[in-house]
């Protein structure tokens, strides 16, 4: 059965524009099971329903949820989402480019620390990508605005770095398959 009192707050939640992830960062900076995704993974059609007959459309991804207005995919790509990639690919750009893994980026002991964005932000690349994304605040405050308050990322609560969410690593999942794919498309055009 619904529990109500979780629908309302799943509501607010994705009607403020946040993505409702598999986990949550807990109050002492370990990954926990979220209550809300479990909700709405027990009653998906119940919640698709709901959300359809108010005009959105729940997306559903094994690790998350949002809706867009509508039922056309192309609409997810609002100017918020295409500035969160920005803002995803500036932190990749500065993960590899040091050596870093990757997937520190998405590590409950990980993340990037608030020195290191201070060290990002004075790239002339980075300068360039916030300036021409209209971003006129500093990494920061963009990341957290963009990010952190969506669910994309979360603030650590100890060590204070950026962590991503289940949300903000699909984003290198998509890259990563958008380049085997290709890569794939390549090596099939070799063959003929």
């Amino acid at each position: 059965m619904i529990d109500y009192h979780k629908s309302a707050e799943i509501f607010n939640h994705l009607m403020n524009g946040r993505v409702i992830n598999r986990e949550v960062m807990g109050s002492h900076g370990a990954f926990e099971n979220n209550h809300l995704f479990s909700e709405i993974m027990d009653h998906r059609e119940d919640y698709s329903h709901q959300y359809k007959m108010s005009g959105f459309h729940l997306v559903e991804n094994v690790d998350y949820f949002y809706i867009i207005k509508g039922q056309e995919f192309d609409i997810a790509k609002t100017q918020i989402a295409m500035k969160a990639y920005f803002l995803l690919t500036i932190l990749s750009k500065y993960a590899t480019s040091n050596n870093i893994s990757i997937s520190k980026l998405w590590s409950a002991d990980g993340g990037i620390s608030q020195a290191e964005l201070v060290k990002i932000e004075e790239l002339r690349d980075t300068k360039e990508i916030l300036e021409r994304c209209n971003l006129d605040d500093s990494l920061f405050k963009n990341i957290k605005v963009i990010m952190v308050d969506r669910d994309i990322a979360y603030i650590h609560p100890v060590s204070q770095n950026i962590v991503l969410a289940n949300a903000g690593r699909q984003f290198f999942e998509d890259i990563k398959n958008d380049f085997e794919f290709h890569n794939q498309q390549e090596q099939d055009e070799l063959k003929t």
